[in-house]
């Protein structure tokens, strides 16, 4: 089915993104850009606050910065405008365009216009709107939300939120701006494979904020403080995760119960995954980022079941940042796979000997920013979850799923994806586990931060084509004064292992029951 497809655009000079995403439409096989509408009305210039808010936090080449709008050959114009009596509705119907994607600051229903007209709204404002993303950030609201809809009858295509920029809306802007071209893209590629939009689903639920004074001077004091907060944070602290050891045949969800361990403070330790050690005890898998190198590389962590532990011993490095070391067993043989997004591989590792040595067997994806992969056998198929983001868009807001007939693949993605457009509960967070007869899947809540809190999301329905859950339970921080988030959880008989994050005093240790606590969960591995 070909498709021919529209774009309203306001007058005057355009952000760089439209054209971007007008070339990325063009290029989906069996779309073709079929017609360019210019309004009479430009947008608004950047105003004094909104420049600075450029030059410090949107230097380079900003995607929100006027470029010139390059046509693809044969694309026909219309201008409001000119002197052409023949009206928008009559042009659209002349060229016989089947979807209107309308970018104009003020969206509008078209007598005779195509069916499929569609605007691109960001926290309740067109998406083109310079102001657009400002409202959740001034207000100090945790979410920004990002919608494609109707014009004609408001209902809801898609939507993706994600976690507010507290401190630039022009970041707030770009971020979401990157997901909603997304939606565009995958909207238009499924009109063009089988006629068929993705089924309508509720659109991400988040408390309403007030309207707050968008005028200059409000913007510029509100991301002045927050700037100034931020920077104050980061000047006297540092943030370091750590991990907790709950011992108990059943899977723990209260990491209160923990030992907990934090590392040497010129590094990390996170993303702790555990398995049973040959004889007694545990290896527990972990990340760990020396801070001056700035890459993550796989250690592994002896546990014995006296609670003592042994320093860390190395178990991959590659020259990329490698996290999340996701351990399964198939096929009669230990498996890993890591993150390697940074490389755009998703990489499968057989186990010839614990906790080192690692074979790589192959890449199941390429040429893919996929984070946290996260396998599981179910109802006959293999399932991979994993965070995929546009680019210039956070990681932690669309969780996509691959299915295949083995772990080795080949992997087909979801016909639903992304499943999860919510940063409070698409990224993975551990392994998916059956609990009291429930499906349960690990998710961090990347709001309002990175990791702040662990969800656990039961799956109601997973096929090929539909994917169903709600939260169970949900484990948050703060069990202890200074512990900031929680974001990983894992099991294996006798031992659950979290992670949780402190923010570090540069000039002193940390605050006294979280310092008790580690003197009390230290072990022969020693504290930093």
């Amino acid at each position: 089915m070909k498709i021919r497809f529209a774009a309203y655009l306001p007058a005057g000079p355009l952000p760089a993104w439209i054209g971007h995403l007008l070339a990325a439409c063009h290029a989906i096989p069996g779309v073709e850009l079929a017609t360019v509408l210019r309004d009479s009305e430009a947008l608004p210039g950047a105003d004094w606050a909104d420049c600075l808010d450029a030059l410090v936090f949107d230097r380079g080449a900003s995607p929100l910065k006027s470029a010139v709008l390059h046509m693809p050959a044969g694309v026909a114009e219309w201008s409001a405008c000119n002197a052409d009596p023949m009206n928008a509705g009559n042009w659209l119907a002349e060229q016989a365009c089947d979807v209107l994607l309308d970018l104009r600051t003020h969206p509008a229903p078209i007598p005779a216009g195509p069916p499929r007209h569609w605007s691109l709204m960001l926290a309740g404002r067109s998406a083109v709107d310079p102001l657009a993303g400002a409202a959740p950030v001034v207000a100090g609201a945790d979410t920004t939300t990002i919608r494609l809809e109707s014009v004609s009858s408001g209902h809801l295509i898609d939507a993706s939120l994600g976690a507010s920029c507290t401190f630039s809306i022009r970041r707030n802007r770009r971020r979401a701006i990157a997901k909603g071209m997304g939606m565009v893209r995958r909207a238009l590629l499924r009109l063009a494979g089988d006629g068929s939009l993705p089924p309508l689903r509720e659109g991400p639920v988040c408390a309403p904020h007030p309207l707050p004074s968008l005028t200059a001077r409000a913007r510029f004091s509100t991301l002045l403080r927050r700037s100034v907060a931020r920077s104050a944070v980061k000047a006297l602290s540092r943030d370091q995760w750590g991990i907790a050891l709950a011992f108990g045949e059943d899977i723990c969800f209260d990491p209160a119960r923990a030992q907990l361990i934090l590392p040497p403070a010129d590094r990390f330790w996170a993303d702790p995954m555990v398995w049973p050690a040959a004889g007694e005890g545990w290896w527990v898998f972990i990340e760990q980022v020396i801070y001056k190198e700035g890459r993550g590389t796989l250690q592994a962590i002896r546990v014995h079941r006296d609670g003592n532990w042994e320093a860390p011993v190395p178990v991959m490095a590659r020259p990329w940042h490698l996290s999340y070391p996701f351990l399964f067993w198939w096929d009669g043989a230990l498996w890993m796979v890591p993150e390697s997004g940074a490389n755009r591989t998703v990489e499968l590792y057989r186990c010839t000997a614990l906790p080192d040595r690692w074979e790589k067997v192959q890449d199941i994806l390429t040429d893919i920013d996929l984070v946290d992969a996260t396998l599981f056998a179910h109802d006959g198929r293999w399932w991979l979850m994993g965070n995929v983001s546009e680019p210039g868009a956070d990681k932690h807001d669309e969780l996509h799923i691959f299915h295949a007939p083995t772990p080795r693949g080949p992997w087909q993605p979801h016909a639903a994806n992304p499943v999860v457009a919510d940063a409070r509960f698409a990224r993975p967070a551990g392994p998916v586990f059956s609990h009291a007869g429930k499906l349960l899947r690990p998710a961090q809540v990347c709001v309002p931060e990175y990791g702040h809190a662990l969800s656990l999301r039961c799956i109601d329905r997973l096929t090929t084509s539909e994917y169903v859950e709600h939260t169970e339970l949900r484990i948050d921080p703060g069990w202890l004064p200074g512990i900031a988030c929680v974001h990983t959880l894992s099991h294996q008989s006798g031992l659950t292992v979290f992670d949780f994050l402190t923010r570090r005093s540069r000039l002193g240790p940390p605050a006294g029951p979280l310092r008790r606590a580690l003197q009390h969960g230290a072990g022969r591995g020693g504290q930093g």
